[in-house]
C-alpha cells in the first residue's frame, strides 16, 4: 500500500531523511566525519547516524549542540482534495516511533551532490486532529475530531539533491534543492472521534469501513503526507546545515 505517513504514511522516514543530513553540520564530538574521498563513504555516514539514533529521539546531539527532538515528530497540516466528494485535512499530527528507523542501500554521489536511500519504520503510532467529508466506494463519511491511529512495516524511499552556495565569505555551504519521498506502508489503522456528528453507532461503523479498506484511505492520504513531510524537513535541514561549511560536512 503506497502512502505518505511522510510514499508516504511512514511520516517518519522523511523525519530522518533531513535529520541525516542536518545532524553532520556543527560536528560535535559525538557526530563522526566522514571524509569525501573515503571509497566507503556510503557506509561511513550510516554507521555514523546509527550511533546517533539514540540522540536523536531527544535531540541532544551534545551539551552545546541541539537539534528538534524526534519523539514525537511534529507535522504539519495534511490535506487530501479530490473534489467535492474526497476532502479532508489533519493538523496538529504527532508521530511516535520514527527515531526506530533503519537506513539501507544508502547511495552517494558527492560529484553530483545527491543522497539516495531506503528507510524502514516498524511502527509508527500518531495522534492529532481531522476534519473529513469523504466518499469511500459507496458510503459518505464526514466528521470533525480527534485523531489517532497506527501504520507499521512502513518503506520509504528517499533522494536529496543538494546545491553549493556562498554567503558571501569566501567558504562553501551545502543546502537542501530538492527533496522526494516514497513510502509503502504494509498496514494501518485509523480511530476517528465524532464521525458522523458524535453518533455513536455510525462513528463506530464508519471507522470500521475506513479500516477495512484501509488501503484505498491511504492511497488518498499520500500525495499530502509526502508534500508535507518534504517541505518541513528540506526546511529543517537547511536551518541545521548553515551551520558549517562543505568541508567541515566533509572533510578532504
Amino acid at each position: 500500500m503506497r502512502s505518505p505517513l511522510g510514499s508516504n504514511a511512514a511520516m517518519t522516514a522523511l523525519v530522518l531523511l533531513a535529520f541525516i543530513a542536518g545532524s553532520f553540520a556543527a560536528l560535535p564530538s559525538t557526530i563522526k566525519a566522514c571524509k569525501r574521498n573515503d571509497p566507503d563513504i556510503s557506509r561511513c555516514i550510516t554507521e555514523s547516524v546509527n550511533d546517533l539514533r539514540p540522540r536523536l529521539a531527544t535531540g541532544k546531539i551534545s551539551d552545546d549542540f541541539r537539534i528538534p527532538p524526534m519523539e514525537p515528530l511534529a507535522l504539519a497540516a495534511v490535506n487530501m482534495d479530490r473534489g467535492a466528494e474526497f476532502k479532508a485535512t489533519f493538523s496538529d499530527l504527532l508521530v511516535s516511533g520514527p527515531s526506530k528507523f533503519k537506513i539501507e542501500n544508502l547511495k552517494v554521489n558527492l560529484e553530483k551532490l545527491v543522497f539516495d536511500f531506503n528507510i524502514f519504520l516498524p511502527k509508527l503510532s500518531f495522534k492529532g486532529k481531522y476534519d473529513l467529508k469523504i466518499k469511500l466506494l459507496l458510503l459518505n463519511i464526514a466528521g470533525v475530531g480527534d485523531l489517532a491511529g497506527v501504520i507499521e512495516n512502513n518503506q520509504a524511499r528517499v533522494k536529496l539533491n543538494f546545491e553549493k552556495y556562498s554567503k558571501g565569505d569566501g567558504k562553501e555551504y551545502l543546502r537542501v534543492k530538492k527533496m522526494v519521498v516514497r513510502i509503502q506502508i504494509e498496514k494501518g489503522r485509523f480511530d476517528m472521534k465524532d464521525l458522523f456528528r458524535g453518533d455513536p453507532v455510525l462513528s463506530q461503523a464508519g471507522n470500521q469501513f475506513i479500516n477495512e479498506n484501509s488501503r484505498l484511505f491511504l492511497d488518498e492520504l499520500t500525495p499530502g503526507l509526502e508534500r508535507s513531510l518534504s517541505e518541513t524537513f528540506k526546511g529543517t535541514a537547511n536551518e541545521i546545515m548553515q551551520q558549517a561549511t562543505l568541508d567541515e560536512l566533509f572533510p578532504v
